[in-house]
């Protein structure tokens, strides 16, 4: 015995629902003879079901049709065509295809009113409203400019990350001092986000402390201050320490050196840092002709007095560099090769 499969709405012999109850079901009754959007004048965010979204007019202007009309994406395809004719104003034709339905494409005219209202996070940032500070400065020294230019790049990039989450992730005020930068964020959350990415590409360490600010809704507000502290000695610096030149690699986690000398790798503890001496920067070394190399020496020209120098062969030089240009730092006593 064989079942026949019926239409749920009407009965007849169908799978699933028939074509008629398909089109009946999509009939539209009353047309709006227009429909109001809320825009932010500022950001272009829209307000949507309770809630401000990020995205363009034309967008708002779509969602706002197909919530009006009642339109399933999935069983009936929607074309809107917009033609705004002032800021306040956008004429739209829309056409409305049932898939499935047999019945021809229905097209009518709605105009729609753009609204415009300043949207939560417009609002707070204008009113310099801030819930978390975060604050970038050195350890025993003054941050360079070239490490604050790229901590905001960094800030800017995590920001732009969170915000379709986040609303109130925002930059609301950046202060610059001789110490270091001062940025004041819209949430907590962000904030934390920001100062944990420093710490991971920069190193160093983080701090924070909070403060009470007031009550909201029954609860203790908090105004939470991130300290994040660059290590003294950043990556590319030359240090010497217990004998022994260093060029620092990596500050993440630990702080990591190669011995100029030797080629070796090695972490630096607390103590070694401590007692280092500032010998320069990687941007301070100068630029030198490799003239020779032996088994164990190399011969290269020294940057300023064009005298030749013997010097220990470093493990990272090898005969293909033999008459190559070479970037080394020097001290009073000996010239060294960077890696």
């Amino acid at each position: 015995m064989t079942l026949a499969s019926v239409c749920p709405s009407c009965g007849e012999s169908s799978y699933g629902v028939c074509e008629r109850c398909l089109a009946k079901s999509h009939t539209i009754s009353a047309i709006p003879s227009f429909i109001s959007i809320k825009v932010c004048p500022i950001c272009s965010d829209h307000f949507f079901n309770g809630r401000w979204i990020n995205e363009d007019t034309n967008s708002a202007v779509a969602k706002a049709i197909g919530e009006a009309l009642n339109i399933d994406p999935n069983e009936a395809a929607l074309t809107i065509v917009s033609n705004q004719v002032s800021p306040t104003i956008v004429h739209t034709h829309v056409e409305i295809n049932v898939s499935g339905a047999g019945e021809p494409c229905k097209s009518f005219d709605v105009e729609v009113r753009v609204n415009r209202a300043t949207c939560d996070r417009c609002s707070r940032i204008s009113g310099g409203y801030y819930e978390s500070k975060v604050q970038i400065r050195a350890n025993h020294r003054r941050p360079e400019r070239t490490e604050l230019d790229r901590a905001l790049e960094i800030a800017g990039i995590n920001i732009d990350l969170v915000q379709k989450t986040d609303r109130l992730a925002f930059i609301a005020k950046t202060i610059w001092l001789r110490e270091g930068l001062d940025l004041y964020i819209g949430s907590v959350k962000a904030a934390k986000r920001i100062a944990r990415a420093l710490l991971r590409e920069m190193g160093g360490t983080i701090s924070d402390s909070a403060k009470l600010t007031g009550r909201r809704d029954g609860k203790d507000v908090y105004r939470v201050t991130y300290l994040v502290r660059l290590p003294e000695f950043p990556t590319g610096t030359i240090i010497l320490s217990r004998q022994h030149i260093y060029e620092i690699c990596s500050t993440i986690s630990a702080t990591n050196a190669v011995d100029l000398e030797t080629g070796n790798r090695t972490a630096l503890n607390p103590e070694a840092l401590r007692t280092a001496e500032l010998v320069g920067t990687r941007s301070d070394a100068k630029r030198t002709l490799l003239v020779a190399i032996d088994a164990d020496e190399v011969h290269l020209l020294d940057p300023e007095t064009y005298v030749t120098l013997t010097i220990k062969k470093p493990p990272y030089i090898s005969k293909e560099d033999e008459g190559k240009e070479i970037k080394v730092v020097k001290t009073q006593e000996r010239v060294f090769i960077l890696p």
